[in-house]
């Protein structure tokens, strides 16, 4: 399902965005007979652009090394490769091209990049990195709690992805939009990734603010008159108000006028679509479009695609640029903020795709035992899934202490001992540390000569004592922002403190004057 989904915006995309008179033609043609042909192998890379690490300059944000990694990993961005079967089975490989932040977390080892493998069936997804053993299994119907037949969801699928097929088929090979900027850049050699060279022919084709707003225009008024445009509309909302009735939902309509009352509401949407587009032109040229989209701080907007289609009319390769620059409407930046996004791909062995085989029942973890198992044999604990797992899997527990009812609630469940409270004099907000550390699991003790509560859990040790502007944490001396105190027979510690050193994640809501504690159990 997540790959029919994934071919149809893909097609989508690449029809909104090539036009298909004068040069792009050829690209139109290779729409179709993509369509036509999904069974080939590609390999490609995508990655985002632009200039974030100039704007945290400017913005006076200091760029440590974890953050330093992120940008570098951006700007190194993926690499994309697998085989496509068919428009249900494929598998997809994707590499970081750059996995120091991983390895430097301890969540990647091993000489090979981080990479992640999905294989992706008619129900199924499978993934696993390539350091662990088995493959998560991924099957939508066990996780459906809506009571829905898996085999008439099945049916209905295939049936959506048909119409939707068959309509980009047929919708492609008239569309007629002009581009203004397309060019044929005449025949060039292409080396694809297996080595083989192919001659294709280039067609460059660019699109800016304007000419977007030219298309989208184009295109919403051709739906209000494309005779396939309506037919596939009344198919889809048939197919969909069928199976919604077929399980149990209740339709503003008997059945046997089903047809009747769907041509009407399709009719009725596209003609609200048609005054839409109509208002907006009287109203606006696209010149002026432009200039409010400036207004409003897009300093420029463009899109840049590149084809290469062989002899049979199938694209080999392709490469995207979309840039997009726009000023900060604060004016506190004195540079525009440039974002981006590049990709070039190459597609080869139609009709030839390399075969590949999903895993037996033992070679895999289905979502039950990740949910109900601590340890998932199959997956490395130096591995990013085996984290992730790891990270599910955590129970929270959570505490809210109300300063304005002067109450506690752990979990849910009300303590009327415990009482936080807020200093009059510095209004630092002040928690009970015994009743904190005993709720995340910890053991406290108390030392009544010393007069000192001692936390440990795992590998922390805190020794806090009655009266002082200090702890100590795991040996080292740590300033609190007010003293601990005993109050009611309980040592109280600042907010801070707890948020800074019990590893529980504190969050502050002003308005009603509430701490939620969300802590590890």
């Amino acid at each position: 399902m997540f790959l029919k989904k994934g071919i149809i915006l893909l097609l989508s995309a690449m029809l909104l965005l090539a036009g298909c008179a004068g040069e792009a033609s050829l690209v139109r043609d290779a729409v179709v007979q993509s369509v036509e042909n999904p069974n080939y192998d590609y390999q490609g890379t995508l990655k985002l652009t632009g200039n974030i690490d100039e704007l945290l300059e400017l913005s006076g944000e200091e760029v440590d090394e974890e953050a330093q990694a992120v940008l570098d990993a951006i700007e190194a961005g993926l690499t994309i490769r697998g085989s496509q079967l068919d428009l249900n089975r494929a598998k997809l490989v994707l590499e970081a091209n750059d996995d120091s932040l991983l390895r430097e977390k301890g969540l990647w080892t091993g000489d090979d990049k981080a990479a992640l493998e999905l294989l992706l069936d008619t129900n199924t997804t499978y993934l696993k990195s390539p350091i662990d053993e088995k493959y998560i299994a991924i099957d939508p119907n066990e996780m459906d709690q809506s009571g829905i037949d898996p085999e008439e969801a099945k049916a209905f699928q295939e049936k959506v992805n048909e119409l939707m097929i068959d309509f980009l088929k047929k919708y492609v090979a008239e569309y007629g939009f002009e581009l203004s900027d397309a060019e044929n850049l005449g025949t060039e050699t292409v080396t694809l990734p297996n080595g083989d060279e192919v001659e294709a022919t280039h067609v460059s084709i660019t699109l800016d603010t304007k000419e977007l707003i030219n298309l989208f225009l184009y295109t919403a008024k051709d739906a209000t008159t494309n005779p396939e445009v309506r037919s596939f509309a009344i198919d889809l909302m048939t197919a969909i108000s069928e199976f919604a009735e077929a399980n149990g939902e209740e339709m503003p309509f008997p059945a046997e006028d089903r047809k009747a009352h769907i041509e009407e509401m399709v009719d009725e949407g596209l003609a609200q679509l048609k005054t839409m587009v109509d208002t907006l032109e009287q109203t606006y040229t696209v010149d002026e479009m432009v200039e409010m989209a400036q207004e409003e701080g897009l300093k420029s907007l463009e899109v840049e695609l590149d084809y290469y289609i062989n002899d049979d009319k199938l694209p080999v390769r392709t490469t995207s640029t979309i840039e997009v620059s726009f000023e900060d409407p604060s004016g506190e930046l004195s540079v525009p903020v440039k974002l981006g996004l590049e990709s070039d791909s190459y597609i080869w062995n139609y009709g030839e795709a390399t075969s590949f085989t999903y895993p037996d029942e033992e070679d895999t973890i289905s979502i039950e035992q990740l949910t109900e198992e601590k340890e998932v044999e199959g997956l490395n604990k130096d591995g990013f899934l085996y984290a992730i797992v790891q990270e599910m899997n955590k129970e929270t527990g959570m505490i809210v202490f109300d300063l304005n009812e002067n109450s506690t609630t752990l979990n849910g469940e009300a303590h009327a001992d415990v009482k936080p409270y807020q200093d009059p004099k510095t209004g630092t907000t002040m928690v009970p540390f015994r009743f904190i550390g005993e709720a995340m699991g910890a053991d406290i003790s108390f030392d009544a000569e010393t007069k000192a509560a001692i936390f440990e859990k795992d590998d922390v040790r805190i020794v806090l004592t009655n009266g002082s502007s200090t702890a100590e944490v795991n040996g080292e001396t740590v300033t609190l922002p007010q003293p601990s105190v005993i109050k009611d027979g309980s040592l109280y510690v600042p907010l801070r403190f707890v948020s800074e050193q019990l590893g529980a994640e504190v969050i502050w809501i002003d308005e009603v004057k509430q701490v939620l504690i969300q802590y590890e159990k």
